[in-house]
């Protein structure tokens, strides 16, 4: 070829790039490949399933891709398991939408679309916020406004990951689904009374956050036992409180703000009871 052959090729390549932002087009699957980071954990489950339904009605749904300029192959953002049921119904090629995306707004991206469908589990959630938040350095108040959450609820999702992996396995393993209760069982662990705390589940004494919440104050002699107000403090670690709050000393006031009702009603009941003993009536 020609060096101004070459230099037309390159140069229809070019155009063709800048208005890959967004198209659909059909993509043959050896030039796709899954992302290396994935929020979801079971990539596979369901693919028989689901591979039956795309030889039924067709893909009703594009998989969304990305390409950096210097890769031959087209990464997955979202519906890496519409491309294994694809693969396995052996097809040559599947329709894509495709995006301009960098590796970091591509992770986000799969999360927010995976919490779109429902399609992650507690777990994934949990570990697809802290990849985020070690990786990219997001502050608890960014991966809130992020993905239309609060600041307190992205704390207390965080706060989860100080569970060892090991842990989050037997609580997984329980039966324990609900964030709120994962919280709870991130506290109890803290205290070391994780195995009461899972026994009392798997036992049905502890059904509700409530009780969760209960059975964490009788196992330290209440909310601002020592142990947990160091916790609280954030002497230990802050960022995993399950209480979070902030203080604030403005003139000649002291102001305590927090979203979690339960927490400020003990933190009422503390203050008049601990300020009466101390400095009486």
């Amino acid at each position: 070829m020609s060096s101004k052959s070459k230099r037309l090729g390159s140069l229809a390549d070019v155009f063709q790039a800048e208005k890959l932002e967004g198209t659909i087009r059909k993509i043959r699957l050896d030039k796709i490949r899954p992302s290396e980071s994935q929020p979801r954990q079971e990539r596979k489950k369901g693919v028989e399933e689901l591979a039956q339904s795309l030889d039924k009605d067709g893909l009703l749904q594009p998989i969304l891709v990305t390409k950096q300029a210097d890769d031959e192959f087209y990464t997955i953002i979202a519906g890496e398991r519409r491309y294994h049921a694809a693969s396995l119904l052996k097809w040559p090629e599947v329709e894509c939408k495709i995006l301009d995306k960098d590796t970091k707004e591509t992770f986000r991206l799969a999360i927010i679309e995976n919490l779109q469908r429902e399609n992650l589990s507690p777990y994934e959630e949990i570990e697809a916020m802290t990849h985020l938040k070690t990786s990219f350095s997001y502050t608890d108040l960014e991966l809130g406004n992020m993905f239309g959450k609060s600041r307190s609820y992205m704390t207390e999702l965080l706060g989860i990951s100080s569970l060892s992996k090991e842990d989050l396995k037997v609580c997984k393993e329980a039966g324990i689904e609900s964030k709120n209760l994962l919280v709870q069982a991130a506290s109890a662990a803290k205290k070391g009374t994780l195995k009461d705390f899972l026994e009392k589940f798997n036992s049905g004494e502890l059904k509700t956050v409530k009780d969760a919440k209960t059975f964490n104050r009788a196992e330290e002699g209440g909310l601002f036992s020592p142990a947990q107000i160091r916790t609280s403090t954030g002497s230990e670690n802050s960022a995993v409180s399950p209480y979070p709050y902030k203080i604030v000393k403005k003139g000649g006031s002291v102001i305590i703000s927090t979203e979690d009702e339960d927490f400020l009603s003990e933190l009422h009941k503390f203050v008049k009871k601990e300020i009466s003993k101390k400095f009486g009536k």
